[in-house]
């Protein structure tokens, strides 16, 4: 007997996409335009339907609001949510009130059918355990600074967060410098049952006060940030302060960051391996900016507004000019880097739209880079930065993006953050040939 899913969209392109697709799976597909159409499709006598793969975003009835229907109709209903608005809040909130999984569009389908699969078998372990138990526990108040971005990436960052929130297992977060260690060791604490309990920040230079500060967040979290700055005193003191909470039963967790690969430490004898085991029970890796470069413009968007409504500005949105300059730096200190620059700008501008002028430390950096490319290139002879290098610069990032996208021009759209009717005016306008050639 084929196994029956439930298609949820109010998009109907995307409704009878997935239903034929899961339908040659081998899945029995019913199909369904809104939230409102899908409870009264749950609600019906005997309707059973152990996978529910819905969008979040529709009118009137989200699929938020469906998943609690069928939360409290039928528990062992294992549902997907889909969105085109990825957020950490939003799969907090999705895996908490008790999604399977999350996905955000646009994906590949082969990405959808995998997670449908294993939801799939996690239905069937569901039925051979014929559990249906309630935890009794207060449902978390969601509660994070925002992290931004809907790219592949950073959504599985925030799944793995989510699951992370609901466990007790110490974590590592790795990343580099200004990607968001710290927003994301908050996130956890306040998302998790010990959220009302006390989070204590540790200074990696006042080992001594290890102890002490652990007896203080009894029952709480402690972070250490740059863990892998500790010399080998220090990192004995760490894992004694770890060892006694757990030998008192203080019931501590520990969220450390680091900016380095510690496993790679350990090979090299830098880091305890006996440390680095009791940290590492679920690790996080953060992606750099420069890796996730389709999430800049929501990213900008944010930190405009927020600045814009600090500074008490009336600045609209970016140039082209400006978000394609953006687009061309690397980065190198991140998000952090990212949200400094848009704070400047909006501060000393005096006109509503910001340009390339509006971030001279990026041009600067950029020209130098240019520069030095050019006298590399030229038997060391320094060349001027000219007129027309931001357009220059732009015609790379696009050439750049299309190879990586193996020249599918859709998917390079959506990660240059341009219309499809852009993307060829431009190519035009740089003599760039879509067609790969």
């Amino acid at each position: 007997m084929k196994t029956q899913v439930l298609v949820i969209d109010d998009d109907e392109v995307m409704r009878k996409l997935l239903g034929e697709v899961l339908t040659r799976d081998g899945y029995q597909v019913e199909l369904a335009s809104s939230g409102e159409e899908a409870t009264k499709k749950i609600k019906v006598k005997g309707a059973h339907y152990p996978l529910i793969v819905s969008d979040i975003r529709m009118l009137e009835m989200s699929g938020m609001a469906v998943l609690r229907e069928v939360k409290k109709v039928m528990p062992q209903s294992v549902m997907i949510l889909m969105t085109g608005f990825g957020s950490m809040e939003g799969a907090l909130e999705a895996i908490q009130e008790g999604a399977f999984d999350y996905i955000s569009k646009p994906f590949k389908m082969d990405d959808l059918k995998a997670i449908v699969a294993r939801a799939h078998k996690h239905w069937e372990s569901l039925q051979a355990q014929s559990k249906n138990q309630s935890t009794g526990q207060e449902k978390p108040v969601l509660r994070s600074q925002t992290m931004i971005g809907k790219s592949q990436k950073i959504v599985e960052v925030y799944k793995t967060v989510a699951r992370a929130a609901l466990s007790t297992s110490n974590v590592l977060l790795t990343g580099e410098s200004g990607t968001g260690k710290q927003l994301v060791a908050h996130a956890i604490h306040d998302n998790s049952p010990r959220r009302k309990k006390t989070f204590v920040s540790l200074n990696s230079s006042e080992t001594d006060l290890f102890a002490e500060q652990f007896e203080s967040a009894r029952g709480g979290t402690v972070f250490l940030d740059r863990v892998n700055d500790l010399d080998s005193s220090g990192q004995m003191k760490f894992l004694r302060a770890i060892e006694g909470a757990e030998s008192q039963d203080k019931e501590v967790r520990v969220i450390t960051a680091s900016r380095q690969d510690l496993e790679e430490s350990v090979k090299a004898g830098k880091f305890r391996d006996d440390l680095f085991y009791k940290l590492s029970a679920i690790s996080i890796e953060l992606p750099a900016l420069k890796d996730r470069l389709e999430d800049l413009p929501e990213l900008v968007e944010y930190f405009l507004a927020r600045y814009t409504e600090k500074n008490r500005k009336q600045v609209s949105h970016l140039s082209n000019e400006a978000m394609a300059l953006l687009k061309s730096y690397p980065w190198p200190g991140n998000v952090r880097e990212l949200e400094h620059a848009i704070e400047r700008a909006v501060a000393l501008t005096n006109t509503a739209v910001l340009h390339p002028e509006d971030f001279p430390e990026i041009v600067s950096d950029l020209r130098e880079g240019t520069a030095n490319a050019a006298g590399a290139s030229s038997g060391g002879v320094q060349m001027p930065y000219q007129a027309n290098s931001l357009e220059e610069m732009e015609r790379a990032h696009i050439l750049k993006v299309l190879e990586e996208v193996s020249y599918n021009k859709s998917r390079a759209s959506e990660i240059l953050g341009i219309d499809r009717a852009t993307l060829y005016r431009k190519a035009q306008r740089y003599g760039i040939d879509l067609r790969g050639k």
